[in-house]
């Protein structure tokens, strides 16, 4: 499964928590694997619940509309015990008598209900998490909820739950990946990289980039993930004023690519829920013999920068040892190196410390398969900029790259 179980329930003794809540999409595919359409359709409002007690004896419950029972068929969960809740008037619609059995999906539906469901229908995700907590023995106690809203609204209806924000615990868990989310991850990087050497071949001066792009977006869905931004796909390059800056995050599809043209690879989108993201720099034709050197001093400093990477180091120890290496290397304006580490995996940019992690750098330490991307970006503009970003999985030994692209200058003649 997804869940770091025997994590979970060490922080939550870490935190003094009786349990864990999760409630935003994300954690509640984390924590339970429920997945459905609905999960995509960005509510503000939660529509599903996942509740983690820290004792082993008490059996953890995902609360979810009843109208998404059948997904449960497409995505079993390991949690034992589901409750269901009305979404609008979906269940009167439901329990409606009708002559008509659409066996085998009413059956193997019933069945699953004999088996997981418990409790009666709840008119709301409120209710029916409040019911759960409450039916599970943990009406007073402490738990940490990674919506405060549901909190709040939750804690209402028992006056001996304390509540916490549980936000930062759920991050500080999924820091270290199980062998279901790295195969995930692992899996995404592949299909990111093929899709990257696919369009390599109809890269040629003249060529319109929404071409190129669509070639991309359509390769990487094909191949069952989907791209983060449905503009663009490959995020940097693009014109303003009349010039073309390969370092800038516009949606500027109609541009052609020309001769001596640099073009920045920062290709986003994810395989199972989870992030993929790397950066590879294209130059288009001959690069200059400048150029050319700025770049292999760039390769080579990355390289050695990796080494650095290791469990049981923290980020801002890491970014100590890296940024030395950055700033001493034979470019012009090297300190227009931006080096940045942050963890990847349900989301783009995971950062497993105290919010805002956002805004000044924030430091944790990582951890033995924990996955991090290394981005090593050189935003220097006396010749041209030149990016590297690869994801890593973090081992008691060093740091294993999920990626096979060379850590060089892609030369298009």
């Amino acid at each position: 499964m997804l869940l770091n179980l025997d994590r979970a329930r060490q922080k939550m003794d870490e935190l003094g928590l009786d349990a864990l809540v999760a409630s935003s999409a994300r954690n509640v595919y984390y924590a339970s694997g429920f997945w459905t359409r609905i999960s995509e359709w960005g509510f503000q409002e939660n529509q599903a619940a996942v509740i983690i007690p820290r004792d082993p004896a008490i059996p953890a419950v995902l609360v979810v509309p009843e109208f998404a029972i059948a997904g449960l068929l497409e995505t079993p969960t390991w949690i034992p015990q589901v409750r269901t809740t009305e979404f609008l008037n979906t269940s009167y619609v439901a329990h409606e008598p009708e002559p008509v059995r659409l066996d085998p999906l009413q059956a193997d539906i019933e069945k699953l209900y004999q088996q997981k469901v418990q409790g009666s229908l709840a008119p709301d995700i409120v209710a029916g998490t409040r019911d759960a907590i409450a039916e599970s023995g943990l009406a007073n106690a402490r738990i940490g909820f990674d919506d405060l809203r549901l909190a709040q609204h939750v804690s209402a209806g028992l006056a001996g739950l304390q509540t916490v924000d549980g936000h930062d615990a759920w991050l500080d868990i999924r820091k270290v990946k199980t062998a279901q989310e790295i195969e995930f991850l692992r899996k995404g990087a592949a299909i990111n990289e093929a899709a990257l050497l696919d369009i390599l071949p109809v890269i040629r001066p003249g060529v319109q980039w929404k071409e190129v792009a669509t070639r991309f977006r359509n390769h990487v869905q094909a191949a069952g993930a989907t791209v983060m931004s449905a503009q663009k796909a490959l995020q940097f390059g693009a014109e303003y004023g009349g010039v073309y800056f390969p370092d800038l995050m516009f949606a500027d599809n109609d541009w052609r690519v020309h001769a001596g043209q640099t073009i920045i690879f920062e290709s986003w989108g994810s395989y199972s829920n989870y992030a993929f993201d790397v950066s590879r720099t294209v130059h288009i034709g001959k690069p200059s013999s400048d150029y050319a050197r700025i770049c292999a001093t760039i390769s080579a400093a990355q390289q050695e920068a990796v080494q650095h990477l290791r469990a049981g180091i923290t980020t801002h120890e890491a970014w100590s040892k890296v940024s030395r290496i950055a700033y001493a290397m034979d470019v012009p304006t090297p300190k227009k190196t931006l080096v940045f580490f942050h963890s990847i995996g349900l989301d783009i940019i995971e950062l497993p410390s105290k919010y805002p992690a956002f805004g000044r750098l924030k430091d944790f330490v990582l951890e033995e398969n924990t996955v991090v991307n290394f981005e090593y970006l050189y935003f220097g503009h006396s010749v041209a900029p030149y990016h590297l970003e690869s994801s890593y999985l973090i081992t008691r030994g060093g740091a294993q790259c999920l990626h096979t692209l060379p850590h060089e200058l892609f030369v298009l003649e």
